[in-house]
C-alpha cells in the first residue's frame, strides 16, 4: 500500500518547471509578457503545421527563447478568444490533438499579470497549453451522535473520459467562465449528487489545495477550492448526470484504506488527505511525512491568478 506522501506526490508530480523546459524542450506560453502555460515540443510541432496553412497565423514561435505567444494583431481577450476558438475547432475536425476528441464546450479563463482574463480557451485544450485551471471539490460527510465522521465518496462512471471507475469526492468540477467557486460548488452538488441548493449552501469553504500534475494530454497546474459539506445522517446522494456510478458511505478508516490501495483519482485523493489533516486524523504524531505532505498539498504555482473583491 502507498504512503500518504506517495499518494499526494502522485498528484503533485511535476518537478520544477525550469528543469522540464530545459530537459524536454517545452515552449513557454506567454500572454502580455506573463508566463501562462507550457506546451510540449510534440504539441508545438503539430500546432505549427496547422498554422503554416493559415494566411495570418494567430501564434508566433520564438525557437531561440522557446516561447509561444499570440500575434501582435490579437491584443485583447475578445479577439484572442475568437481566434483560438476557430483554430481549435479546425484542429478538432482534423484530429490534430487527441485531447480535442474530448471536447467539452466549456471555456477556461487564462489570467495575465494584471489578474485580468487574457484569453478564454476550450477546456479540452487546457493541458496542451499547460494553463492553470481551477475547480471545486466538495467533501460530503456525516457526523454520528457520538461524533464519528463518515465520508460520502462517488465511484466515477465507467464511461468517463478520465479515471473511469475510480473513487471521487461526492461532487467536483472545473470552474468555467463567469462562475465563482461558491456558485460552482452549489451547481456541482446538484448535478452530480442530487443535493438540493438549500442543503448545498450549508457547505463551508475549507481553503484550497494546489498541485502541478501531468496527464497523457499535457501539463496541468491546478488550484482546487475545497468545501466541507456536513450532510444529515438520513440523506443519501443520488447519481443524476451520468458522471457517477454510485456512492459509498465510508468510515474515515475505510476511506484511508482505499486511499492507500490507490482506488481514488489522484487529485481527489489529495483532497481527501487534506480533509484528514484538517480534521486531525493525520497529525505530526502519527505521520512522519506530515510537513512534506502539506508542502505537496499547497504547491506554489508560477502562473498569474485572479484577484477577488
Amino acid at each position: 500500500m502507498s504512503t500518504l506522501l506517495e499518494i499526494v506526490s502522485k498528484c503533485n508530480c511535476v518537478p520544477e518547471i525550469e528543469f522540464l523546459v530545459k530537459c524536454e524542450g517545452l515552449y513557454t506560453f506567454l500572454v502580455n509578457g506573463s508566463i501562462v502555460g507550457h506546451m510540449s515540443a510534440n504539441d508545438a510541432t503539430a500546432l505549427r503545421a496547422v498554422l503554416k496553412e493559415q494566411p495570418c497565423p494567430i501564434f508566433k514561435f520564438d525557437d531561440r527563447q522557446r516561447t509561444l505567444s499570440f500575434s501582435d494583431k490579437l491584443s485583447d481577450c475578445a479577439t484572442r478568444s475568437a481566434a483560438i476558438a476557430e483554430l481549435l475547432a479546425q484542429m478538432r475536425s482534423e484530429k490534430t490533438w487527441a485531447s480535442l476528441s474530448k471536447w467539452r464546450d466549456e471555456l477556461y479563463p487564462v489570467y495575465d499579470g494584471s489578474a485580468g482574463v487574457a484569453v478564454m480557451i476550450e477546456r479540452a485544450a487546457s493541458s496542451n497549453f499547460g494553463i492553470r485551471t481551477y475547480g471545486v471539490h466538495i467533501n460530503g460527510f456525516t457526523r454520528s451522535a457520538t461524533g464519528e465522521l463518515r465520508m460520502w465518496v462517488g465511484r466515477r462512471s465507467l464511461s468517463k473520459h478520465t479515471w473511469p471507475g475510480y473513487l471521487d469526492q461526492i461532487a467536483a468540477g472545473g470552474i468555467g467562465d463567469g462562475m465563482g467557486a461558491w456558485e460552482c460548488m452549489v451547481k456541482e452538488c446538484g448535478e452530480e449528487a442530487g443535493i438540493p441548493p438549500e442543503l448545498a449552501r450549508h457547505g463551508r469553504f475549507a481553503g484550497t489545495i494546489q498541485y502541478f500534475t501531468r496527464t497523457e494530454m499535457g501539463l496541468q497546474p491546478e488550484t482546487q477550492f475545497v468545501f466541507d459539506l456536513e450532510l444529515p445522517s438520513d440523506f443519501v446522494p443520488v447519481p443524476t448526470d451520468g458522471e457517477v456510478e454510485s456512492f459509498l458511505h465510508l468510515t474515515l478508516d475505510e476511506t484511508a484504506e482505499r486511499l492507500r490501495l490507490g482506488q481514488f483519482k489522484p487529485n481527489c485523493a489529495a483532497c481527501v488527505v487534506d480533509f484528514l489533516v484538517r480534521h486531525g486524523v493525520v497529525t505530526p504524531d502519527n505521520e512522519p511525512d506530515y510537513l512534506a505532505i502539506l508542502d505537496c498539498l499547497h504547491r506554489p504555482l508560477p502562473h498569474p491568478a485572479p484577484r477577488f473583491r
